[in-house]
């Protein structure tokens, strides 16, 4: 794997992290011990976690991922890896907020599940658009100045509350979100899809990254495996004739290159500009060896360019 970097952290990144959503619930402890065994073996340092994983399914809590990173890292040196958690979403008798007696009550739970002195990146999980941004960020900073978290990241957040918080932190010097993790993958939306509490990453927020020298992550990259499934039907949210011409395309190019169609789309994502991160995650081995496996840089600018052919149009002004 290669590497990206994070304002603030002097570790370079995996360009590829691992989404533990499920780890220590649907999928079990050993098997959650045996994937993050698995993807350290094969460079990887850079593990994503929040405090409500995985809360909705019946007979878990939240905190079961945490729990398990936690048991992975007593066999691992703490110092070289990438631990991510978040804050900000609804579980148990916690409600959805950023307020700051949250994030510090919150913060202190996950590194207790973590068995850490410290989370990498601590993320507002989704916006609070009832609590004021300069209150958020107050209470991030306490927690940088203890040192027990390294950097702040922002998930699930329209344009305008991401760029207002980078607004008021310049203006009260207060530390601004060096990551933004975003719902993302191959296909794009349709206008007015509805992903409820999802946020889906837009070309406006990928540019204002790029300007702030912000990280940009991907969740459901893969959409669940539809990119591996010849006669799935498009979602809803994803139905157009872009789609279904970008899909076609995908899987000539994959069946071309020899890979998967789903190799494809990450190698894609982690190669474009700005360096795209997505959250790959499996529960078993063959799957996540599979998605672990990057296509030749070569063969991934050549795709590049097949789909930036395949999208473009002109304007004729008469």
């Amino acid at each position: 794997m290669r590497t990206v970097t994070v304002p603030g952290l002097d570790l370079p990144l995996s360009d590829y992290c691992l989404g533990t959503m499920y780890f220590g619930s649907k999928v079990d402890v050993q098997t959650s011990l045996h994937l993050m065994d698995l993807y350290a073996a094969h460079g990887g340092n850079f593990l994503d976690s929040a405090n409500k994983y995985a809360s909705w399914l019946p007979g878990f809590q939240g905190g079961e991922s945490e729990q398990v990173i936690g048991r992975w890292l007593k066999n691992h040196p703490r110092d070289r890896y990438v631990i991510t958690s978040k804050v900000g979403f609804p579980y148990g008798d916690i409600p959805r907020s950023l307020a700051a007696k949250y994030i510090i009550s919150e913060c202190e739970k996950s590194l207790t599940r973590l068995g850490t002195d410290y989370i990498d990146i601590y993320f507002a999980h989704t916006q609070d658009l009832d609590t004021p941004i300069e209150e958020t960020l107050k209470a991030f900073d306490s927690l940088l100045q203890s040192g027990k978290i390294r950097a702040i990241g922002a998930s699930n957040f329209d344009a305008w509350p991401l760029a207002e918080a980078g607004c008021s932190a310049r203006q009260h010097h207060l530390p601004a979100f060096s990551v933004l993790q975003q719902r993302y993958s191959y296909l794009q939306p349709v206008l007015g899809a509805d992903f409820g509490t999802q946020k889906v990453l837009t070309p406006e927020q990928i540019d204002y990254c790029a300007r702030r020298e912000l990280l940009v992550m991907a969740y459901s990259p893969l959409l669940g495996g539809l990119y591996e499934h010849a006669d799935a039907q498009l979602p809803i949210q994803y139905d157009s004739a872009l789609n279904r011409n970008r899909l076609r395309l995908l899987r000539e190019a994959a069946s071309e290159y020899g890979c998967t169609p789903s190799q494809l789309v990450l190698s894609w994502m982690a190669a474009s500009s700005p360096a795209i991160v997505p959250l790959v995650t499996a529960s078993r081995e063959e799957h996540l060896l599979d998605n672990l496996k990057q296509v030749p840089t070569e063969q991934v600018r050549e795709f590049a360019e097949r789909l930036n052919n395949l999208d473009r149009f002109t304007i004729k002004y008469s």
